[in-house]
């Protein structure tokens, strides 16, 4: 059943202080106005590719830089970083796997079983397209319109290439920490209709990733909320499909993913990009600007360390 886990993700959403979920309230305040992506990485953080264009430099000669154009937003999206290493450390937050070997591990195989017995070809490959993440799997959410394309929106494409590069810095280290076997390695009868992932099984990084996709995206087009969410949880449910996750690996990946949202939420820099890129596809979706979004105020009577 889908339904609890969507109930636990939106309890963690509340105690990560992401107020928006039940309601339409907003994270703190950004300014709709167009404002260029945030490329710099964290302090500390080497940017990709700087040891390659350091050695690639001739630092004998020293000729006035030839004027460059600004770079495209999807290409900036390479040195975009939201999150600092172990700055979300979901092994604190998300329950253990079942134990290997568990009447709960044999149920969860058993169910894997009984989906794949019934799989349609229609659902094996709408899993197969799935195992792709990008944000336009999400067209058919929002009603297909011929506007949600790269091409028309490199902020938007930006912005949510960034929010992978995070799923991916997020689940890596907890990944390995429970290093789960996949289940078609416990289970030989089960036969993936994807290329068999290689990394560890809990959690799912897919439905980590399409939770906080989703999250954004929503947040970004409200008016499409319940389809969006609805098109999330179908993009999770389909690694179960597929035959390559567990359903409690999934069922933590939509945990993971609304953390992964919180904290993105609570960085002034992707608010400040979610704003830009909000902005770019509203007009593409031919969608007024959305209201101005206020910072949230400091409760009454909060008391300081005790």
């Amino acid at each position: 059943m889908r339904r609890p886990t969507l109930l636990a993700a939106c309890l963690l959403a509340a105690l990560a202080g992401c107020a928006y979920w039940p309601q339409h309230q907003r994270a703190p305040a950004a300014t709709q106005a167009s404002a260029p992506l945030a490329t710099t990485p964290p302090a500390g953080a080497a940017a990709p590719g700087d040891a390659a264009d350091h050695a690639a430099t001739d630092r004998t000669a020293t000729p006035a830089p030839a004027p460059q154009a600004a770079a495209h937003p999807a290409h900036a999206a390479a040195r975009t970083v939201y999150l600092a290493p172990g700055e979300l450390d979901l092994y604190r937050l998300l329950p253990p796997p079942p134990p290997a070997g568990s009447a709960r591990e044999r149920a969860e195989l058993a169910e894997l079983l009984r989906i794949q017995a019934h799989r349609t070809r229609a659902e094996a490959e709408r899993a197969r397209a799935d195992a792709r993440q990008s944000v336009f799997r999400f067209a058919g959410a929002l009603g297909n319109p011929p506007g949600f394309t790269p091409a028309k929106l490199p902020r938007t494409e930006a912005l949510f290439h960034a929010i992978g590069t995070a799923e991916s810095m997020a689940t890596g280290p907890v990944k390995q920490a429970w290093d789960r076997p996949r289940p078609f390695r416990i289970d030989k009868r089960l036969k993936p209709v994807v290329p068999e992932p290689g990394s560890p099984s809990y959690p799912s990084g897919h439905s980590t990733w399409a939770t906080a996709v989703g999250i954004v995206l929503a947040d970004m087009v409200p008016e499409h909320r319940a389809a969006i969410f609805a098109r999330a949880e179908e993009f999770a449910y389909h690694r179960e499909v597929a035959g390559v996750h567990y359903p409690s690996d999934v069922a933590a990946g939509h945990l993971a993913g609304t953390a992964l949202a919180a904290q993105l939420f609570a960085s002034p820099r992707f608010r400040s990009d979610e704003a830009a890129a909000a902005a770019e596809l509203r007009a593409a979706l031919g969608l007024p600007p959305l209201p101005a979004r206020r910072a949230p105020k400091a409760r009454a009577g909060a008391a300081g360390p005790m």
